[in-house]
């Protein structure tokens, strides 16, 4: 049997950042969170596992005593989807897929790294997946364990007296490895919506998109057949951003050109900002795109953080449409376009959805209109619907042709 290791408060932090980087599972069950549980978790998604799974006490009366941080559970939520709240939970233990466990009594919270703290690195399979038996029958599947939601969050952050409880300090701080970019902020949340137009309606419309010629092109193909030539289009320019962003380190003023012509290539009007684009510091750039196209947490908050003046990864020169294009060729099957045809289709197909006034919750909202009109005209992408919706938003198609 492996000897068991033991970390106080000024180690405990770096043994978890280092199990969870070699793990595809992580188990969490702690009592308390602070503002800065995220600490306790690596930075970079890479090195997080995709099942990540944290339960803690988030009861309202924890809350309201100042023990568990409701905006540090937000930030959680930025990490992961699988957060649960269990009342009555004192556990501490961190569970590494079948292999490891570490328990003692730290809590995922920095006044926790205040006091005397010790924990034990248990090794042994078999107690290990003891534990893992602990974990999902007693705690996680625990009748009394609700899923943290964000209207939930929204209530306890209702009750947070504004301070955390404090304890007794003890003689030493512990340490919590530097943090590296942007605090994870919890998902944007969806917005309800309706479509309005009548099933006749849309079969008219796709009718005439599969049969009317594309004013575009002019070359005889239909607006449905320049789709596919755009579907096409938008995959090159993807493997060509995914080539230029790994070789980031490495760009220069061609490199920063091809950029912004990729994420303009709709809209030629704004190519007047490209000189204050280019002008810009390459490695700037690349670290903002970086934070943009794979960045922690949710990619809507990601999107609206670049394009805030008072961000550190705001790019001079490139609006709403061209980055929400960058993510859409970066990840097709997700994000849509933006742009302003779409914006008056939406009108003709009676989309009843309130703006909202942040950028990224209208994004996302769009995207989720968009995905919905996907699956009502059987277009099936992102891209094939955007250029439906372009044609409806500029008369190609539609009760306003006369064609």
């Amino acid at each position: 049997m492996p000897s068991p290791k033991y970390y106080c408060e000024d180690s405990i932090v770096e043994a978890l950042h280092r199990l969870i980087a070699q793990s595809s599972t992580c188990r969490v069950a702690v009592s308390y969170c602070g503002e800065a549980a995220y600490t306790f978790f690596p930075d970079t998604p890479a090195r997080r596992p995709p099942d990540l799974r944290i339960i803690v006490d988030a009861s309202e009366t924890t809350v309201s005593r100042g023990l568990t941080n409701p905006r540090g559970i937000g930030h959680l939520l930025g990490l992961t989807s699988q957060i649960k709240s269990l009342a009555g939970l004192h556990a501490k233990a961190f569970i590494f897929d079948d292999r490891v466990a570490i328990v003692g009594s730290v809590n995922i919270s920095a006044s926790s790294l205040a006091q005397y703290q010790l924990a034990l690195e248990v090794s042994d399979r078999k107690i290990v997946r003891q534990l893992i038996r602990w974990f999902d029958t007693e705690i996680w599947r625990n009748e009394d364990a609700k899923i943290v939601t964000r209207e939930a969050l929204s209530k306890l952050s209702e009750l947070w007296p504004g301070s955390t409880f404090s304890w007794p300090a003890g003689s030493r701080k512990g340490r919590i490895p530097k943090w590296r970019g942007e605090v994870p902020e919890p998902p944007l949340g969806p917005s309800d919506f309706k479509i309005g137009i009548s099933e006749a309606e849309l079969e008219n419309l796709l009718s005439q998109f599969e049969k009317k010629e594309c004013p575009y092109e002019k070359n005889g193909e239909t607006c449905s057949q320049v789709s596919l030539r755009y579907e096409s289009k938008h995959a090159e320019m993807g493997n060509q951003l995914r080539s230029l962003m790994r070789r980031r380190r490495f760009w220069d003023k061609g490199d920063l050109a091809t950029i912004f012509d990729i994420a303009f290539t709709n809209g030629r009007a704004a190519k007047i900002r490209k000189p204050l684009f280019i002008k810009q510091n390459s490695t700037h750039v690349a670290r903002s795109l970086t934070f943009l196209l794979n960045g922690i947490g949710d990619p809507y908050t990601r999107f609206e953080k670049v394009l805030d003046p008072k961000s550190p990864y705001k790019l001079n020169g490139m609006g709403e449409s061209g980055l929400a294009f960058l993510m859409h060729v970066w990840n097709p099957k997700d994000f849509s376009v933006v742009d302003y045809p779409v914006e008056k289709a939406f009108k003709l197909l009676k989309v009843d959805l309130r703006r909202s006034k942040r950028a990224g919750q209208s994004y996302k909202d769009r995207t989720a209109v968009i995905s919905a009109i996907a699956k009502r005209t059987g277009l099936k992408t992102f891209a094939r619907v955007d250029h439906f919706l372009d044609a409806i938003g500029k008369g190609h198609i539609g009760p306003h042709n006369a064609g």
